[in-house]
Parts: structure tokens; C-alpha cells; sequence
């Protein structure tokens, strides 16, 4: 199971990542290789599943006070 979102990936939506691994998976079943299709198929669902990916870490802005 995935722990956290990789620094590098942290942008990056998880339907997207996960709609990349099903393409990927789909690819590597056509060549034959199922075993790393279904692990892709796997990790697809890990990066739906993983509850860091639902909430992106927000950059927190400070609020200036108003000028009186």
C-alpha cells in the first residue's frame, strides 16, 4: 500500500495517474506480460483507494488585516 504522494507527484490527479496505469496495464496484457498488469491494475486502485491523493496538502496564505 502507498503511504504518502511522492513530492514529484503531489500535482498530478489521481484519475488521471490512474486512468495512465489501466492504459499501461491494458498494454502489457496485449504483450502478454499479465502478471505486471495486474499489478498495474493494482497500483490503479492503490492510487484511487490512498487518502492522501482526495486531499491535496493546501498552501496556507496569511491574511493581511485591513487598513483602517
Amino acid at each position: 500500500m502507498m503511504q504518502h504522494c511522492p513530492d514529484h507527484l503531489s500535482g498530478v490527479s489521481p484519475l488521471l495517474l490512474s486512468d495512465r496505469l489501466l492504459t499501461l496495464a491494458e498494454d502489457a496484457d496485449r504483450a502478454g506480460y499479465r502478471g505486471m498488469a495486474e499489478r498495474l491494475l493494482d497500483l490503479a486502485e492503490q492510487v484511487l483507494d490512498e487518502p492522501a491523493w482526495h486531499s491535496p496538502p493546501v498552501a496556507t496564505r496569511h491574511r493581511r488585516a485591513p487598513h483602517a
